[in-house]
């Protein structure tokens, strides 16, 4: 079951200089925003390992089109066949790989695991070669037959020929090893069957143009040539050299008409038998065509087959959910390795998948500051600004005590992060400080304040009597309108006016916060993203308290992070 563990591209395509150790993993799911190199690292593997004993190479595939930096592709791969270690094949080039530091040496002990490490080169001339490389040996030229063990085949956008039975398909990679351990003739199948059909088009009979070859068969005797045996049938050359017209069908239609979705399903059934016998399984945008309830259960199939690695990339919600934080990959474009994702992210990644695809991301202590932050894109695209997802950022829910480490594992990613939450929890409050000095943005309210609390202290009064208004057709605003009055009563020991809910009263503000705080006036994303455009509309009626300076330093933070 050969695996890669570690790849390097250098001058391919969108990739300048590129490193990843993969170690052990045998799921591995790129990421990353689009353009950024996620397909280059799959063809970069599938040209490393490819059958073919040429591929086409052309001046657009070297970086930026620079043709005197060669491009090369190295791949060291481990699990390695039994029969492929052998001094015959490519045992003198055996190296070893210690599975705790994951170096790679040349002069293996027995406690390494057996590696090989094969390189593709293209220069200006267009003509790839593929070397095994080991430092302490001179570079062997790879053959492709050699290369062909490694049952590599890219499911993207053109798979055609995955249906085909024509020499170098993956159906045919099949074919021979199933007779290698069937005790059948070893023949080759196609070949024969074609022979057969071959006999019977020449048993038919062309009556319908005997006229015209009898009128040739005299001509040519006048000439001297007597082709009196003459019949018509088909050119074998068109039958055996051109297998790759023999393909699967359903009843009597072939699958390369089905749907995108259909087509690649079957290749990748076709793949994962590939692996079953040591291939390496290659997608492209997995995703593609799929439903998203087909799409995540491919995924989990993929991901619990137990035979084979399997690289896929995809830019779907529905294909993170299914995996765990550490089965991902995120590429950014220009980088020159893959960044990881540890455990403490799992949570994050069922409830915002697609934070993991953003450049960004706004760590919102809950429902009611991610509502809030939407509410502020919304207004951002009102003004005519860029949105938040053009700029690459993404809000993701905290779930409260889990935002501190969500932010953190973000930050250790590499990614850009913000922080937006309340104050009002001494044990949050205590861990900002660690957050700042790890490089995070954080934006938050007045020390004891809730985003409720510090929305009523703050904004005008007209938008607090909107915000009133908003509540007051809900359930949620009748169950606690008395409370409001007993509070007012117990703090000023007089009764709340009639008009309070139109004429600011003192104290009325902080009664208001705490309610809408204790009774979750505001813990929904739609009612969250109420509060934030309002706070932007009123945002010129506010003096310099920490409400607009909270709405500034988001949009500020969106802007430039």
């Amino acid at each position: 079951m050969s695996k890669i563990h570690t790849l390097k591209i250098s001058n391919f395509r969108s990739i300048k200089n590129f490193e990843q150790v993969f170690g052990s993993s045998d799921f591995i799911c790129l990421i990353g925003r689009g353009d950024s190199g996620k397909t280059t690292i799959l063809e970069a593997i599938s040209y490393v390992l490819s059958p073919s004993w040429n591929l086409p190479f052309y001046d657009t595939d070297f970086h930026m089109a620079n043709i005197e930096t060669p491009i090369e592709i190295e791949a060291t791969l481990y699990d390695l066949p039994k029969s492929m270690l052998s001094e015959s094949k490519l045992g003198l080039h055996i190296r070893g790989i210690d599975k705790i530091t994951n170096k790679i040496y040349d002069d293996i002990e027995d406690s390494h695991e057996s590696a090989i490490t094969i390189k593709l080169v293209v220069e200006k001339d267009l003509e790839p070669k593929w070397l095994l490389v080991k430092d302490t040996q001179e570079e062997t030229e790879l053959k492709a037959t050699d290369r062909a063990a490694f049952n590599i085949y890219l499911v993207s956008d053109y798979i055609d020929k995955h249906f085909s039975w024509s020499n170098g398909s993956p159906l045919y990679t099949l074919l021979k090893e199933d007779n290698k351990s069937s005790s059948h003739q070893k023949y080759n199948i196609i070949i024969d069957e074609m022979r057969k059909a071959k006999g019977k088009i020449d048993e038919a009979k062309f009556s319908h143009i005997d006229s015209v070859t009898d009128k040739i068969k005299v001509s040519a005797t006048k000439l001297g040539v007597d082709i009196s045996d003459t019949l018509t049938t088909i050119d074998f050359k068109d039958i055996a050299i051109r297998d790759g017209k023999i393909c699967l069908h359903q009843e009597k239609i072939p699958f390369r008409l089905k749907g995108k979705g259909s087509k690649r399903l079957i290749s990748i059934a076709i793949q994962i038998e590939l692996a079953s016998i040591g291939g390496i399984i290659l997608i492209d945008e997995i995703e593609q065509g799929l439903e998203p309830d087909r799409a995540q259960h491919l995924v989990k199939t993929l991901k619990n087959i137990g035979t084979g690695q399997v690289f896929v990339s995809t830019h779907s919600r529905d294909v993170l959910v299914e995996l765990q934080a550490e089965n991902l990959f995120l590429m950014k474009q220009g980088n020159t390795s893959l960044n990881t994702f540890n455990s403490e992210l799992q949570g994050c990644l069922r409830r915002n998948p697609e934070a993991f695809f953003s450049r960004k991301v706004i760590i919102c202590e809950g429902a009611t500051e991610i509502g809030f932050c939407r509410g502020l894109n919304d207004y951002r695209i009102f003004e005519g600004k860029e949105n938040a997802a053009f700029l690459g950022v993404r809000f993701a829910d905290g779930t409260g005590a889990n935002m501190i480490e969500y932010a953190k594992s973000f930050k250790a990613s590499d990614f850009e992060v913000c922080l937006f939450c309340d104050s009002d929890v001494v044990a949050i409050n205590d861990k900002k400080q660690t957050l700042i000095e790890l490089g995070i943005k954080i934006i938050d309210c007045e020390l004891n304040n809730s985003t409720e609390q510090q929305v009523f202290n703050d904004l005008p009064w007209d938008a607090v009597v909107e915000l009133i208004a908003y509540q007051k057709d809900k359930d949620i605003f009748e169950n606690t309108k008395s409370s409001i009055g007993d509070q007012y009563k117990k703090t000023h020991g007089s009764i709340l006016p009639d008009n309070w809910d139109s004429v600011e009263v003192t104290g009325i503000r902080g009664i208001l916060g705490l309610t809408a705080k204790k009774n979750n006036w505001f813990k929904r994303i739609d009612y969250g993203e109420f509060m934030g455009e309002l706070c932007c509309k009123n945002i010129s009626l506010m003096g310099n308290n920490r409400l607009k300076n909270q709405v500034h330093g988001l949009s500020k933070w969106i802007d430039n992070a």
